[in-house]
C-alpha cells in the first residue's frame, strides 16, 4: 500500500473512533445521572400532584420559579423549607443524645452542681446530679437520680421528672462551743417535678422544673420532718 493510502486510511479511522465523543459533548461518565440545570427565574413550571384514591386526575399546578439570591447553606431549611433560625430542631424527631447542664447563677450564691442526662429513648431519659451547698453558715451535698419524660421529645417542651433525692444539711451556726448537736437536715426519698425544655439548633438548652421531694429516712429527729417539702432546679445546659 502506497503511504499516501496508508495515511488516509489512518485519517479515516481516527474520525470514525471520535464520532461518539463529538456527538456527546460532555458526557456523564458510565452510570451516572445527568441533572438537569434549575429553570431561571420567572419561568413558569407545571406541577402534577400525585394521584390519591380521592382525586384519580388531579389539576396541575402553575408555579413561577422564584429567583435564588441567597444561598441554600446561608437558610436555615430542611428539605428545602424555610425554618426560623434556633428552630429547626422543632422539626425533627431523632435529637440530640446526652445533655449536660449546671446552674451558673447558683454559683454566685456558693451552689455548684453538674447534671448529666442521656436519651434512651425518643421521649425519655436517665439523669443523674450531684450538688454541693456551701451558703452562709450552711454546708452540704445532694445527688439525685430520676427519669424525665418528654411529653413532645427529648430536651424540648414539658415534662415530668419522677426520682430519687439525697439530701444532707448542716447548719454549723447551732453547733454548741464542742461541735456537737448541729442542727443536721437529711432528706431521702421520692421526689415528682413538672417543667419545662427549650432546647436550640445549637445544642444551648434551658431547663426548669418545680414540684416535691417527701423524706422517707428512718433518721429522723427534731431537725427532720417527713412532710413534702418544695423541690425544683434552674439548669442551663449542652446537648450533643
Amino acid at each position: 500500500m502506497k503511504p499516501t493510502v496508508c495515511r488516509f486510511a489512518t485519517l479515516l479511522a481516527l474520525v470514525v473512533a471520535s464520532t461518539p465523543a463529538l456527538a456527546q459533548p460532555g458526557a456523564m461518565p458510565p452510570g451516572a445521572e445527568e441533572v438537569p440545570p434549575p429553570p431561571a427565574p420567572g419561568t413558569l413550571v407545571t406541577i402534577q400532584p400525585e394521584a390519591t384514591a380521592q382525586q384519580p386526575q388531579p389539576q396541575p399546578v402553575m408555579a413561577v420559579v422564584a429567583p435564588l439570591n441567597e444561598n441554600w447553606s446561608n437558610v436555615s431549611h430542611i428539605n428545602g423549607h424555610p425554618v426560623k433560625v434556633g428552630e429547626r430542631g422543632d422539626y425533627l424527631v431523632k435529637w440530640k443524645k446526652t445533655n449536660v447542664a449546671t446552674n451558673p447563677i447558683g454559683w454566685m450564691f456558693g451552689f455548684y452542681g453538674v447534671s448529666v442526662s442521656h436519651a434512651v429513648h425518643d421521649n425519655v431519659a436517665v439523669r443523674g446530679d450531684a450538688n454541693i451547698f456551701a451558703v452562709d453558715d450552711e454546708s452540704g451535698y445532694e445527688i439525685g437520680a430520676s427519669l424525665p419524660i418528654y411529653f413532645k421529645r427529648v430536651y424540648q417542651g414539658p415534662f415530668i421528672e419522677p426520682g430519687i433525692v439525697v439530701r444532707d444539711f448542716d447548719n454549723d451556726s447551732s453547733c454548741d462551743y464542742d461541735g456537737y448537736d448541729c442542727q443536721d437536715t437529711k432528706t431521702v426519698g421520692p421526689e415528682m417535678l413538672f417543667g419545662w425544655h427549650w432546647t436550640f439548633d445549637s445544642g444551648l438548652n434551658v431547663a426548669m422544673a418545680f414540684g416535691a421531694a417527701r423524706n422517707m429516712s428512718s433518721d429522723n429527729n427534731e431537725y427532720n420532718s417527713d412532710e413534702p417539702e418544695p423541690a425544683g432546679y434552674f439548669r442551663i445546659g449542652y446537648a450533643m
